[in-house]
């Protein structure tokens, strides 16, 4: 049975409390992925490395649909990568858009799932068994960007939420600290204006890191767009 990134670098100690994945021949994955039969080069990476920043960022897209989902029921779900600044996820409210106060609630339940430290955990599925598991959650923007892709599908599990996704991710929503939710803005389904608008929440995530004399505390605040990103994330 292959062995995961976390077994090989457990033996070799080269895990940390601080480890949010690896880096495999160059191609990042998470901690529980199997590795290949053969392979070259192994190393950790470590949440205050730059290379951690689009993990954290996109799990933190994940714990916040999780707690959009808790809070307003109905809720539908379409894309949700991490992007430069931060991240993002869109959604299909039947209530209509958030407000300040929507924001400050999900935040507050947010920090609810990451301190219960939930594992995130990856299952390759058949595209028949996702779109089972997708008709199930009621979710059609999932269900018609399912019908474009090809090869390996996956998807992603922390507790009960669950989302089409290729990854890779953090351990568990534990590893995701300090964040912000900053604005919402109208986002048209796949950036076509003939196609639903949605509700896109931008966020940012903090994670440890050194500071120095080149690195400053403050980053600029995403602005509002009402096209679709081309983010290479499933989600």
């Amino acid at each position: 049975m292959a062995e995961t990134a976390r077994a090989v670098l457990e033996a070799s100690e080269k895990l940390t409390k601080q480890t949010v994945a690896a880096m495999v021949d160059g191609k990042i994955v998470d901690l529980h992925t199997q590795l290949p039969e053969t392979y070259t080069k192994l190393t950790p990476i470590e949440s205050h490395q730059d290379t951690a920043l689009s993990i954290i960022r996109h799990s933190s897209a994940h714990v916040m649909a999780d707690a959009v989902q808790r809070l307003f029921p109905g809720t539908k779900v379409a894309f949700g990568p991490a992007i430069e600044n931060g991240f993002y996820y869109d959604y299909s409210r039947p209530d209509g858009s958030f407000s300040e106060e929507d924001l400050r609630a999900i935040e507050a339940k947010m920090q609810e799932i990451i301190d219960a430290d939930t594992p995130f955990r990856r299952e390759n599925v058949t595209k028949d068994e996702a779109r089972e598991i997708l008709r199930a959650l009621d979710e059609p923007f999932k269900l018609e960007h399912l019908e474009r892709l090809e090869g390996q599908i996956s998807v992603y599990r922390h507790g009960d939420w669950v989302d089409l996704c290729e990854g890779p991710h953090v351990p568990s929503t534990g590893f995701l600290k300090a964040f912000q939710l900053t604005t919402v803005a109208g986002a048209y389904w796949r950036g076509d204006e003939r196609n639903p608008m949605l509700q896109r929440i931008y966020g940012r995530p903090s994670r440890p890191r050194r500071r120095s004399r080149r690195t400053s505390s403050r980053s600029k605040r995403p602005r509002p767009v009402i096209t679709a990103s081309s983010a290479r994330s499933w989600t």
